[in-house]
């Protein structure tokens, strides 16, 4: 029986393949050899300016040539069942996304209205917090709660003017 090392990567005591003659560090399993080939190519990128340049123009070259919008629709017209499959899972999402917003109220705290909403008095102004909700503020708009201390407020105009 040959030398043993451990597998940097499963961790499995192996004996040690005599045609390596020093070094080796990952069994023979193809998920082994996998990230041995990994942790070659993240040194080499990291180390090696003229690899990293190389491979980078490689990319480079194969995205021009290959444009994601092909990609997608080849995959589609070879796969039609994840077509199906995707379609209804995106039905299922838009009804969520119906009874989502049926429940929800889109506030538009800035528009202006000819109505006079808020009576002539003194408030108190507390800052708001988005509750559990979720519902959908617009966010250039300051919120405020008005919570009315006292409805005849002239005296207090007169003693502040």
């Amino acid at each position: 029986m040959g030398r043993t090392f451990r597998c940097n990567h499963c961790g499995k005591i192996v004996v040690s393949n005599p045609r390596i003659k020093s070094g080796q560090r990952y069994c023979s399993l193809p998920g082994c050899q996998k990230a041995r080939k990994n942790a070659w190519r993240r040194d080499k990128n990291q180390n090696d300016e003229g690899y990293r340049e190389k491979r980078c123009a490689s990319n480079k070259r194969w995205r021009k040539r290959h444009s994601a919008h092909a990609y997608q629709q080849r995959y589609r017209e070879a796969h039609p069942e994840y077509v199906l499959a995707n379609r209804e899972k995106q039905h299922k999402r838009n009804e969520k996304r119906k009874v989502f917003k049926a429940s929800t109220k889109i506030v538009k705290t800035d528009a202006l209205t000819s109505q006079r909403l808020i009576r002539a008095g003194l408030y108190e102004l507390l800052p708001c917090r988005q509750d559990k909700s979720g519902k959908i503020v617009k966010t250039d708009a300051l919120m405020v709660q008005l919570s009315v201390l006292q409805s005849n407020t002239a005296h207090l105009l007169q003693q502040v003017t």
